[in-house]
């Protein structure tokens, strides 16, 4: 079986290089993935970082689905910069996590971003996690609706989905144009406890790969048309240990990931 679904390789699955995205992103290309995430560090990123990193997706022909992470909250300096970036490299997507307990406040300075991400074409998608400001699906199309923009988007990551307590028939109900692209992975059925600093750990270094959990992997990944890109969101400690070597890993998890979606001609389904 072919797929026409873009997957993409994200930055957490390898934070060992998340000052090294040039090498993160040849790593990925050379396992063999179409596409990529990109990981900004503010403290290390230079116009130099953008050469390289747009480099290596214009030599290897892949796709970069997103940048990542704008964290509203702590000033948009790193938003205007990362947004930059994002344009040099050819990113189609920012990521935007929020600690702004207004949904006002949210909505405005997303409103402020999109309208630095137009000229690039790059879409601004919010991610709801339990342990942010914006916990939920419902949380987030409250914000949504409050931005005057049409390149916002929501980032739905299957871990937060289920931990949020959203259920996949919420999913179905909104406009599927609201999601640009989608973060899979799977889980165990209940994190090590419900506390913020444990629901960091279950997504920082719990995750599995698409259905070797108890998140309906497959279910959810049918609610969405094979055009939306995803990003396989498995950052796991014992794929760290397990996988120290950088393009060993990002190899495995395509396999893996391949093998659940039962697709045997992904290389040249893009050709």
């Amino acid at each position: 079986m072919a797929s026409s679904r873009l997957l993409s390789l994200a930055a957490g699955v390898i934070p060992e290089l998340m000052t090294d995205p040039s090498r993160f992103v040849e790593v990925t290309a050379t396992a063999g993935w179409q596409a990529t995430g990109v990981w900004f560090d503010q403290e290390s990123w230079s116009s130099t970082t953008s050469q390289e990193v747009r480099k290596r997706i214009d030599d290897w022909g892949i796709v970069a689905v997103d940048m990542e992470v704008i964290r509203l909250g702590k000033g948009l300096e790193k938003g205007k910069a990362l947004i930059e970036a994002a344009c040099e490299v050819g990113a189609k997507n920012v990521l935007v996590v929020s600690s702004l307990h207004s949904p006002e406040e949210t909505a405005d300075q997303l409103s402020h971003l999109c309208s630095l991400a137009e000229a690039g074409n790059i879409t601004i998608c919010l991610e709801f996690m339990k342990f942010t400001a914006v916990k939920s699906l419902s949380d987030a199309l409250k914000v949504i609706e409050l931005v005057d923009a049409h390149n916002i988007g929501i980032l739905l990551d299957l871990l937060h989905v289920v931990r949020s307590g959203t259920r996949f028939k919420e999913i179905e109900t909104c406009d599927p144009n609201l999601f640009p692209y989608v973060q899979w992975c799977d889980g165990t059925a209940q994190p090590v406890g419900w506390s913020d600093p444990e629901l960091i750990t279950d997504a920082l270094d719990n995750r599995l790969i698409p259905s070797q959990g108890r998140l309906d992997a497959l279910k959810f990944e049918s609610l969405f048309d094979t055009g939306i890109p995803f990003s396989i969101e498995t950052r796991s400690k014992v794929l760290r240990e397990n996988f120290p070597d950088y393009e060993e890993r990002a190899r495995y998890v395509l396999e893996q990931t391949l093998a659940a979606l039962q697709i045997s001609d992904y290389r040249h389904s893009y050709d």
